[in-house]
C-alpha cells in the first residue's frame, strides 16, 4: 500500500514536471542578437540576414557617426534592394565594411554614398572606383539637401503619403523608417521653425494623400503643419509627438503595427544599428522599438505598447540589434517576460573577416579625413552636430522619458 503511494505520487510529480517544462518551452520564444564588435561589424550582420549570404546589385554607404544624411536612405535602401552599410571618416575605420562589398557585391555593382565627402571620405569612394563598382553619390550642401537628393532618387509617384520629421535629431525618424521603407514613403526633413525649400517644392508637386509629422511641437513647430498644409492642402496630415522620444514611437506603434509578427529592439540614444536595421525591419513589415539602456526599466509607453500585444494575444519573435553593451541583455529579457516568453536568444554575427588585401591604412593622410576635407558639405554641420550632441545627451542630468524636447 504505502510502495503503490509512493509510486503514484512519482509518477504524478513526473507527469506535473513534464506539463511545466512543455509548457515553458512553448512559452520561450526566441529572440535573435544581430551584432558584431563594433557598429560597422554590426550593420554586417544585419546585412547578412537580409541576404542571407547571397550577392546583391546594390549597396547603400552611409556614415556611422553623422546621422543626418542617413536618415533618409531606408526607403531608399528598400527601393535599391540594397543593405545599408556603415563607414567611418578614414580609411580605417572602414576596412571591414569595404571587405564586406568586395565579397558580397555583384561584379560592377552600384554603391550609392549618402552624404558628401565630409562624411564619407573621397578616399572610399576612389577604392570603390578602383575595384570596379559603379559609384553614386547623393551629397548636397547641407543635410535638406542631401536629403532632396535621396528623395528624388525614390522617384515617388504623385500622391504617395511623406513623412516629415526634423533634421537635427535621429529618435523621431528611425521610429517611422520601417514603415516609412516599407511603404515607400519619403522621409522629409525639416528645421524647427520653416521647411526647407526642396521641401516646400517636392510637397507642391507631389501632392501627397497623407503627411506623418513625427515629432513634438517643440521639435516642429506649429508653422511647420501650417506650411504643409498650405502646400498640399487636400492632404491628410497627422501628427505623432508625445512627451518624448518613446511617446511619439508608442504613438507610431499603435497606428501601423497592431499585430506584428516580429519587433526590432535598438537603441534609442544611438542611431547606428537602428539605421542599419531599418531595412530588415521594412522588409519583415517589423517595427522597431527603441529602448534606453543606461534606464532601470523600459520606458513606460514601450512597455504599454508590450502589454496590449501581450493581452490581445500577440506575441511577436523578438529581434535584437546591436551588442549587449548598447543593448544589455536585461532590455531583452524584461521584453520576454511582458510578452509572456523566456529569455532564450540567438546571437548572429559575421562570420569570420578578412581585411582587403588593398593597403587602407598606410597612408597617414587619411588621419586628415576626420578635419572633413575641404568639402563643404558639412563643416558647419558638424559643428552643430558637436554642440547638439554634448546637449542632447546627458545622461548624468536628463530626467528619464521627458526629453529631449528641449525648447531652449
Amino acid at each position: 500500500m504505502n510502495k503503490h503511494f509512493k509510486f503514484s505520487t512519482l509518477v504524478m510529480i513526473s507527469i506535473l514536471l513534464l506539463f511545466t517544462l512543455v509548457g515553458s518551452v512553448q512559452a520561450a520564444p526566441r529572440y535573435n542578437r544581430f551584432a558584431g564588435q563594433d557598429r560597422f561589424q554590426t550593420s554586417i550582420s544585419i546585412a547578412g540576414q537580409e541576404f542571407q549570404g547571397q550577392q546583391v546589385s546594390n549597396v547603400i554607404l552611409a556614415s556611422a557617426y553623422s546621422f543626418p544624411d542617413a536618415l533618409a536612405a531606408s526607403s531608399l535602401s528598400t527601393k535599391l534592394q540594397a543593405p545599408i552599410i556603415l563607414v567611418g571618416t578614414n580609411m580605417h575605420d572602414s576596412q571591414v565594411s569595404l571587405d564586406f562589398i568586395r565579397n558580397h557585391l555583384a561584379s560592377g555593382g552600384t554603391v550609392t554614398i549618402v552624404g558628401g565627402a565630409a562624411v564619407v571620405p573621397r578616399k572610399v569612394e576612389d577604392w570603390l572606383l578602383n575595384a570596379g563598382y559603379t559609384v553614386t553619390r547623393l551629397g548636397g550642401n547641407d543635410r535638406f539637401a542631401t536629403d532632396a537628393l535621396i528623395v528624388k532618387n525614390l522617384s515617388v509617384t504623385t500622391g504617395t503619403a511623406i513623412v516629415v520629421a526634423s533634421g537635427y535629431d535621429f529618435p523621431d525618424a528611425l521610429g517611422v523608417a520601417s514603415i516609412a521603407a516599407s511603404k515607400g514613403w519619403p522621409i522629409l526633413l525639416s528645421g524647427p521653425n520653416q521647411l526647407p525649400q526642396t521641401v516646400k517644392d517636392f510637397v507642391t508637386s507631389d501632392q501627397p494623400s497623407d503627411i506623418y509629422i513625427v515629432g513634438g511641437k517643440f521639435i516642429l513647430h506649429d508653422s511647420i503643419q501650417t506650411e504643409l498644409q498650405t502646400a498640399a492642402p487636400n492632404a491628410q496630415i497627422q501628427r505623432f509627438g508625445g512627451q518624448d522620444r518613446f511617446d511619439t514611437l508608442s504613438q507610431i506603434l499603435y497606428k501601423f503595427y497592431p499585430n506584428p509578427t516580429q519587433i526590432y529592439l535598438a537603441n534609442g540614444f544611438d542611431f547606428a544599428d537602428a539605421l542599419s536595421g531599418s531595412t530588415l525591419a521594412a522588409q519583415n513589415n517589423s517595427p522597431i522599438l527603441l529602448v534606453d539602456p543606461k534606464a532601470r526599466a523600459l520606458p513606460p509607453a514601450i512597455r504599454d505598447y508590450l502589454i496590449t500585444l501581450r493581452t490581445t494575444g500577440v506575441t511577436p519573435q523578438v529581434n535584437v540589434l546591436g551588442g549587449s553593451v548598447g543593448l544589455p541583455d536585461w532590455v531583452v529579457n524584461r521584453v520576454n517576460e511582458i510578452l509572456g516568453g523566456g529569455n532564450t536568444n540567438t546571437t548572429t554575427t559575421p562570420s569570420a573577416i578578412t581585411v582587403p588585401t588593398t593597403d587602407l591604412t598606410t597612408d597617414s593622410s587619411n588621419d586628415n579625413e576626420d578635419q572633413y576635407d575641404n568639402d563643404s558639405s558639412n563643416n558647419n554641420e558638424d559643428q552643430y552636430n558637436q554642440k547638439f550632441h554634448q546637449r542632447s545627451y546627458p545622461y548624468r542630468d536628463y530626467s528619464p522619458y521627458t526629453y529631449p524636447y528641449y525648447n531652449n
